[in-house]
Protein backbone atom coordinates (compact mmCIF):
# COMPACT_ATOMS: atom_id res chain seq x y z
CA UNK A 1 0.00 0.00 0.00
CA UNK A 2 2.14 3.15 -1.41
CA UNK A 3 4.96 1.38 -0.28
CA UNK A 4 4.46 1.72 3.18
CA UNK A 5 4.62 -1.46 5.60
CA UNK A 6 1.71 -2.45 7.43
CA UNK A 7 2.38 -3.67 11.10
CA UNK A 8 -0.01 -3.65 14.19
CA UNK A 9 0.22 -1.71 17.42
CA UNK A 10 -0.81 0.89 20.01
CA UNK A 11 -3.96 1.31 21.79
CA UNK A 12 -4.68 -2.00 20.05
CA UNK A 13 -4.03 -2.23 16.96
CA UNK A 14 -2.27 -0.38 14.24
CA UNK A 15 -0.07 -0.08 11.09
CA UNK A 16 3.97 1.31 11.20
CA UNK A 17 5.29 3.48 7.95
CA UNK A 18 8.27 2.26 7.16
CA UNK A 19 10.02 4.42 9.13
CA UNK A 20 8.55 3.17 11.97
CA UNK A 21 7.47 6.50 13.55
CA UNK A 22 3.94 7.63 13.74
CA UNK A 23 1.79 9.86 16.06
CA UNK A 24 -0.64 8.23 18.81
CA UNK A 25 -2.71 11.09 20.63
CA UNK A 26 -4.12 10.13 23.52
CA UNK A 27 -7.72 12.56 24.01
CA UNK A 28 -8.90 12.12 27.92
CA UNK A 29 -12.89 13.09 28.50
CA UNK A 30 -14.00 13.09 31.96
CA UNK A 31 -17.53 12.50 31.43
CA UNK A 32 -20.47 12.35 34.02
CA UNK A 33 -20.96 8.59 34.56
CA UNK A 34 -24.98 9.30 34.23
CA UNK A 35 -24.44 9.69 30.37
CA UNK A 36 -21.54 7.69 30.28
CA UNK A 37 -23.71 5.14 27.95
CA UNK A 38 -25.55 7.93 26.48
CA UNK A 39 -21.44 9.42 25.23
CA UNK A 40 -20.30 5.45 23.93
CA UNK A 41 -23.65 5.48 21.80
CA UNK A 42 -22.86 8.87 20.28
CA UNK A 43 -19.75 7.60 19.22
CA UNK A 44 -20.68 4.59 18.04
CA UNK A 45 -23.31 6.05 16.18
CA UNK A 46 -21.37 9.50 14.44
CA UNK A 47 -17.85 9.69 15.50
CA UNK A 48 -16.52 6.13 15.29
CA UNK A 49 -18.16 6.48 11.70
CA UNK A 50 -16.54 9.55 11.12
CA UNK A 51 -12.58 7.82 11.90
CA UNK A 52 -13.81 4.87 9.67
CA UNK A 53 -13.99 7.10 7.02
CA UNK A 54 -10.91 9.12 7.57
CA UNK A 55 -8.71 5.58 7.87
CA UNK A 56 -10.23 4.47 4.38
CA UNK A 57 -9.47 8.04 2.36
CA UNK A 58 -5.88 7.20 3.85
CA UNK A 59 -6.03 10.26 6.41
CA UNK A 60 -5.49 8.47 9.35
CA UNK A 61 -4.39 5.45 10.48
CA UNK A 62 -6.38 4.15 13.45
CA UNK A 63 -8.81 5.37 15.96
CA UNK A 64 -9.50 3.57 19.31
CA UNK A 65 -11.86 4.40 22.46
CA UNK A 66 -11.03 2.88 25.90
CA UNK A 67 -12.35 3.49 29.28
CA UNK A 68 -10.08 4.33 32.38
CA UNK A 69 -10.54 1.40 35.25
CA UNK A 70 -9.86 4.61 38.58
CA UNK A 71 -8.66 3.32 41.24
CA UNK A 72 -10.71 5.75 43.66
CA UNK A 73 -14.27 4.89 45.06
CA UNK A 74 -15.76 7.91 43.20
CA UNK A 75 -17.70 6.84 40.29
CA UNK A 76 -19.65 9.70 39.68
CA UNK A 77 -17.22 10.42 36.84
CA UNK A 78 -16.10 7.98 34.17
CA UNK A 79 -12.99 9.15 31.83
CA UNK A 80 -12.72 7.73 28.27
CA UNK A 81 -9.69 7.86 26.77
CA UNK A 82 -9.58 8.17 22.51
CA UNK A 83 -6.73 7.39 20.81
CA UNK A 84 -5.52 8.98 17.44
CA UNK A 85 -3.03 6.81 15.38
CA UNK A 86 -1.74 9.26 12.73
CA UNK A 87 1.20 9.57 10.23
CA UNK A 88 3.93 11.98 11.35
CA UNK A 89 3.53 13.81 7.79
CA UNK A 90 -0.08 13.97 7.62
CA UNK A 91 -2.85 16.76 9.93
CA UNK A 92 -5.63 15.45 11.98
CA UNK A 93 -8.95 16.22 10.59
CA UNK A 94 -12.06 15.35 12.09
CA UNK A 95 -15.19 17.05 9.89
CA UNK A 96 -18.16 15.45 8.21
CA UNK A 97 -16.42 13.82 5.32
CA UNK A 98 -18.50 13.21 2.74
CA UNK A 99 -21.02 14.87 4.86
CA UNK A 100 -21.89 11.59 6.25
CA UNK A 101 -24.11 13.60 8.61
CA UNK A 102 -26.44 16.29 8.72
CA UNK A 103 -25.22 19.34 10.31
CA UNK A 104 -28.69 19.40 12.66
CA UNK A 105 -27.82 15.67 13.40
CA UNK A 106 -24.07 16.87 14.63
CA UNK A 107 -25.20 20.24 16.50
CA UNK A 108 -27.53 17.75 18.38
CA UNK A 109 -24.61 15.26 19.15
CA UNK A 110 -22.38 18.10 20.05
CA UNK A 111 -24.82 20.14 22.46
CA UNK A 112 -25.20 16.57 24.05
CA UNK A 113 -21.62 16.45 24.52
CA UNK A 114 -21.42 19.88 26.44
CA UNK A 115 -23.63 18.44 28.74
CA UNK A 116 -21.92 15.01 29.96
CA UNK A 117 -18.35 16.29 29.89
CA UNK A 118 -16.64 17.97 32.45
CA UNK A 119 -13.49 18.37 31.05
CA UNK A 120 -10.95 17.29 28.84
CA UNK A 121 -7.00 16.90 27.95
CA UNK A 122 -4.41 15.80 25.15
CA UNK A 123 -1.22 13.98 24.79
CA UNK A 124 0.76 13.34 21.91
CA UNK A 125 3.08 10.86 21.70
CA UNK A 126 5.22 9.36 19.15
CA UNK A 127 5.64 5.81 18.85
CA UNK A 128 9.10 4.72 18.98
CA UNK A 129 9.65 1.02 19.03
CA UNK A 130 8.06 -2.08 20.44
CA UNK A 131 6.27 -5.70 18.90
CA UNK A 132 2.91 -6.07 17.19
CA UNK A 133 0.15 -8.96 18.57
CA UNK A 134 0.12 -12.01 16.11
CA UNK A 135 -3.53 -11.76 15.33
CA UNK A 136 -5.46 -9.06 13.67
CA UNK A 137 -7.53 -9.09 16.97
CA UNK A 138 -7.23 -6.36 19.12
CA UNK A 139 -6.33 -7.04 23.07
CA UNK A 140 -8.75 -5.59 25.63
CA UNK A 141 -6.35 -4.51 28.23
CA UNK A 142 -3.92 -1.54 27.54
CA UNK A 143 -1.44 -1.07 30.70
CA UNK A 144 0.14 2.24 30.43
CA UNK A 145 2.78 3.15 32.61
CA UNK A 146 4.17 7.11 32.64
CA UNK A 147 7.73 7.03 33.30
CA UNK A 148 10.22 9.93 33.41
CA UNK A 149 13.79 10.04 32.08
CA UNK A 150 16.47 10.78 34.46
CA UNK A 151 18.66 14.00 33.17
CA UNK A 152 20.51 13.29 29.70
CA UNK A 153 19.03 10.02 29.93
CA UNK A 154 16.23 10.29 27.53
CA UNK A 155 18.59 8.48 24.46
CA UNK A 156 19.99 6.01 26.35
CA UNK A 157 16.36 4.80 27.97
CA UNK A 158 14.91 4.77 24.65
CA UNK A 159 17.44 2.70 23.24
CA UNK A 160 17.86 0.35 26.34
CA UNK A 161 13.69 0.02 26.07
CA UNK A 162 13.80 -0.88 22.35
CA UNK A 163 16.68 -2.64 21.58
CA UNK A 164 16.99 -5.03 25.51
CA UNK A 165 13.64 -4.81 27.04
CA UNK A 166 11.41 -5.36 23.91
CA UNK A 167 12.52 -8.97 23.11
CA UNK A 168 12.41 -10.20 26.60
CA UNK A 169 9.09 -9.01 26.98
CA UNK A 170 8.47 -10.71 23.34
CA UNK A 171 8.58 -13.40 24.98
CA UNK A 172 5.46 -13.84 27.45
CA UNK A 173 2.48 -15.82 26.50
CA UNK A 174 0.14 -13.01 27.76
CA UNK A 175 1.87 -9.60 26.71
CA UNK A 176 0.10 -9.46 23.49
CA UNK A 177 1.65 -6.01 21.85
CA UNK A 178 4.01 -3.61 24.13
CA UNK A 179 5.29 -0.03 22.57
CA UNK A 180 7.45 2.78 23.52
CA UNK A 181 5.92 6.17 23.24
CA UNK A 182 7.41 9.58 23.76
CA UNK A 183 5.64 11.95 25.15
CA UNK A 184 5.79 15.32 22.41
CA UNK A 185 3.25 17.56 24.06
CA UNK A 186 2.55 18.90 26.84
CA UNK A 187 6.03 19.88 27.92
CA UNK A 188 5.18 20.64 31.22
CA UNK A 189 3.89 16.82 31.79
CA UNK A 190 5.73 14.97 34.41
CA UNK A 191 6.56 12.03 31.85
CA UNK A 192 8.78 11.36 28.93
CA UNK A 193 7.50 7.99 28.05
CA UNK A 194 4.53 6.10 27.83
CA UNK A 195 5.51 2.05 28.13
CA UNK A 196 1.88 0.60 26.75
CA UNK A 197 1.75 -3.51 27.35
CA UNK A 198 -1.80 -5.28 26.07
CA UNK A 199 -3.39 -8.01 27.08
CA UNK A 200 -6.51 -10.19 25.80
CA UNK A 201 -7.95 -9.79 29.64
CA UNK A 202 -7.17 -8.84 33.25
CA UNK A 203 -7.11 -12.19 34.12
CA UNK A 204 -4.10 -12.63 31.53
CA UNK A 205 -2.32 -9.41 33.74
CA UNK A 206 -2.99 -10.25 37.08
CA UNK A 207 -1.59 -14.39 35.94
CA UNK A 208 1.21 -12.67 34.51
CA UNK A 209 2.37 -11.47 37.84
CA UNK A 210 1.36 -14.41 40.54
CA UNK A 211 4.73 -16.21 40.20
CA UNK A 212 7.29 -14.74 41.88
CA UNK A 213 10.68 -15.73 40.22
CA UNK A 214 14.24 -15.41 41.43
CA UNK A 215 16.10 -13.10 39.27
CA UNK A 216 19.53 -14.15 37.85
CA UNK A 217 22.66 -11.95 37.47
CA UNK A 218 21.97 -10.45 34.37
CA UNK A 219 18.26 -9.44 35.53
CA UNK A 220 19.39 -7.50 38.45
CA UNK A 221 21.65 -5.56 36.32
CA UNK A 222 19.02 -5.13 33.77
CA UNK A 223 16.78 -3.46 36.21
CA UNK A 224 19.70 -1.27 38.39
CA UNK A 225 20.51 -0.68 34.56
CA UNK A 226 16.78 0.71 34.14
CA UNK A 227 16.85 2.17 37.67
CA UNK A 228 19.72 4.69 37.16
CA UNK A 229 17.58 6.08 33.88
CA UNK A 230 14.29 6.60 34.76
CA UNK A 231 11.36 7.39 37.39
CA UNK A 232 7.77 5.61 37.50
CA UNK A 233 5.40 8.45 37.75
CA UNK A 234 1.86 6.50 37.39
CA UNK A 235 -0.12 3.66 36.14
CA UNK A 236 -3.32 4.04 33.61
CA UNK A 237 -5.67 0.85 32.86
CA UNK A 238 -7.55 0.91 30.11
CA UNK A 239 -10.37 -1.57 28.58
CA UNK A 240 -11.56 -1.41 25.19
CA UNK A 241 -14.78 0.45 24.19
CA UNK A 242 -14.78 0.78 20.75
CA UNK A 243 -11.88 0.64 17.56
CA UNK A 244 -11.84 1.18 13.66
CA UNK A 245 -9.43 -0.03 11.07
Amino acid sequence: MKNKILLILLLSITYVTAQGEFYVGLHYFKVKSEYANQFIEDEKNYYSKIHKARIDSGDKIAWDMWRLQKNDMDRSETIFVFAHLQEINKPLRMGNPKKMFSESELQMVRKNRRKMVLGSKFIQTVFKGGFVPSSGTPPKIAILNFIDAKAGKWYDLENTLINEISPLVKKSNYIKSWGVHKIVSPSEDDSDYIIASFYNSMNDYYSRRIKTAKPNKSGIERMEKLSSMRDYVRQEVLELVLSER
